[in-house]
């Protein structure tokens, strides 16, 4: 190899080293960028000479190979904007980027920054207009399967009829047939127990109901009569002469140790006034009774020789509420908080994984975009998987890490002044070459 080579080889240590300088440089810059990735430049020798020998071999000098991004995980900053997300784990935010879609990425670009907004039309969207990609939910609260757009309408919530009541009391056991009949007009003094709760038409009205107990005969177990009231003036079908309606009637029966038997609803009707739907069906639910599948008597009503009161009832009709509030949960999901007192689901921000993490491109704006090395992204809810969890009111910090990156610049800055020297010598090495003819 002659002589000149050797500065043809200094000359790549130079190239490298400035390429390397270039990527710190590059780290430094964006050390207080949000979820930015700092990037590390791997080196290797060129090995092209075999001087003939035996195994005797020169190298050329290096080459910068690859400049890999260091995915790893960035500290959580505290905001205070709601819709600024932090993802603590190995997942990345999906976006869909209108302004900048490219034929590698498909339409969708993944990124750790979470600083986002609702825009004018309700899309979760970046700082660039791009949509954040997620799971909408139907009206009953239910996230769907299919990718789509996160979009949150602030528009209220319609009203829900009564359909199903959830009853749990204990009856006394030790009380006794009565010996007067039940009388409408005198619901309390002909009743055991009694208690009341509100349900709603299909207007979304209140309507107080009352459930009156009476207790029957029976020598096999404990029975007992129900029977549900509502002011008759609210009702088309109401009597002027009594005060109030009778809308649902039924017998409940539990064994002689007061665990809940069986149910024999009779009838659960209701028809209220102004505009509200007529012939509103309502179930009644005592709980799960011995006849069910699942029913062991733990849970549900009883008749126990306990002074009889109400556990708990709870019914599924509400009023229309206006959007309140909003809350964003450690699995991506964005619930509701209505005026009415109703929360649910609105929508779920999806997490995309792949199988190599290294395979991913920048796109710029600590952006990627998936290649055939990073392979397909895994899409889903957070905290499955190895998706990790997302944090609401919280930025990713750069994980550029200063210290660190000095250390390099220094050590880079001496494998180029050692390069430099290295090109000085041989110049002078040919300088003394030159001159031995003088």
């Amino acid at each position: 190899m002659g002589i000149s080579q050797a500065m043809y080889t200094g000359v790549t240590g130079l190239s490298v080293n400035s390429d390397n300088m270039s990527v710190i440089a590059n780290n430094i810059a964006n050390a207080n960028a949000k979820g930015f990735k700092y990037d590390r430049g791997e080196f290797e020798d060129l090995l092209s000479v075999d001087l003939g020998t035996g195994n005797a071999q020169m190298g050329r000098g290096s080459k910068l190979s690859n400049v890999k991004t260091l995915h790893t995980q960035g500290g959580l900053q505290v905001t205070d904007a709601l819709t600024d997300l932090a993802i603590q784990g190995n997942g990345f935010f999906t976006v869909g980027n209108s302004k900048s879609e490219s034929q590698e990425s498909g339409g969708l670009f993944f990124t750790r920054v979470g600083s986002f907004h609702f825009d004018q039309n309700g899309y979760l969207s970046d700082n660039n207009g791009g949509h954040v990609k997620g799971y909408m939910a139907d009206r009953e609260g239910e996230l769907t399967s299919k990718l789509s757009d996160v979009r949150i309408v602030t528009s209220n919530i319609p009203p829900v009829q009564t359909s199903k009541l959830l009853m749990n009391v204990n009856l006394d056991a030790r009380a006794d047939v009565l010996e007067a009949e039940f009388d409408i007009n005198s619901p309390e003094k002909t009743s055991n127990f009694n208690t009341t709760m509100n349900i709603f038409d299909s207007q979304g009205r209140s309507h107080s109901m009352t459930v009156y107990f009476n207790r029957l005969e029976n020598d096999e177990g404990i029975s007992w009569k129900y029977r549900a009231l509502v002011d008759s003036t609210e009702v088309t079908d109401g009597d002027s002469d009594e005060k109030f309606k009778e809308i649902g009637t039924g017998v409940v029966n539990f064994t002689p140790d007061g665990l809940l038997l069986s149910e024999e609803p009779e009838s659960f009707v209701a028809n209220f006034k102004d505009g509200a739907f007529p012939d509103q069906q309502i179930e009644l639910d005592f709980g799960k009774n011995l006849l069910t599948e699942e029913g062991n008597g733990v849970g549900a009503s009883a008749s126990t020789a306990a002074r009889s009161d109400t556990i708990f009832h709870n019914q599924n009709g509400y009023e229309s509420g206006n959007l309140k509030s909003l809350k964003i949960e450690l699995d991506g999901t964005i619930r509701g908080f209505y005026t009415n007192g109703i929360q649910r689901a609105l929508g779920a921000v999806a997490i995309s994984t792949f199988e190599n993490t290294d395979g991913l491109k920048k796109a710029g704006r600590n952006q990627f975009y998936k290649t055939l090395d990073s392979g397909p992204p895994r899409v889903g809810l957070a905290q499955t998987g190895t998706r990790g969890s997302v944090y609401s009111a919280t930025l990713e910090e750069s994980n550029v890490d200063l210290a660190r990156q000095f250390v390099n610049m220094i050590m880079t800055q001496r494998g180029f002044q050692a390069n430099s020297r290295s090109v000085t010598t041989t110049d002078s090495m040919m300088e003394e070459i030159v001159n031995l003819k003088r």
